[in-house]
């Protein structure tokens, strides 16, 4: 597993995809991958809205006064969203909950690669 995201996370940094995420994401800034912000998969679905805004449902993302199942539901959510645009996937929606800065780092550089595919 380690071949396959260092094969993903290639020569970008942290910095570089942080950077990237806040151009992205213009309403929401993160700090470092280990932002609360990130807890509730709000962010990694406006991320991914970036990509491609119509396969969001934006009825089924619960972003204000969300309670521990609704960031659960979302973190569900991000994942799905991002399989269905074909991103390889490593992290569990606790990652997400947890804010686990490794797999976010991963999760956010396979996103990177799906819109660096769309633009060519």
């Amino acid at each position: 597993m380690r071949i396959h995201y260092l094969s993903i996370i290639g020569s970008k940094t942290e910095t570089d995809l942080l950077t990237w995420c806040n151009e992205s994401v213009p309403d929401m800034k993160l700090a470092n991958f280990r932002d609360k912000q990130l807890k509730d998969g709000v962010f990694l679905i406006k991320l991914l809205a970036s990509i491609e805004p119509r396969i969001i449902d934006w009825d089924l993302v619960k972003t204000e006064n969300a309670s521990e199942e609704d960031m659960q539901q979302n973190a569900k959510y991000a994942i799905s969203l991002a399989r269905k645009l074909g991103a390889i996937i490593f992290l569990v929606w606790d990652d997400i909950l947890g804010v686990n800065q490794k797999m976010m780092v991963i999760f956010v550089a396979s996103i990177y690669d799906l819109k660096m595919q769309t633009e060519q």
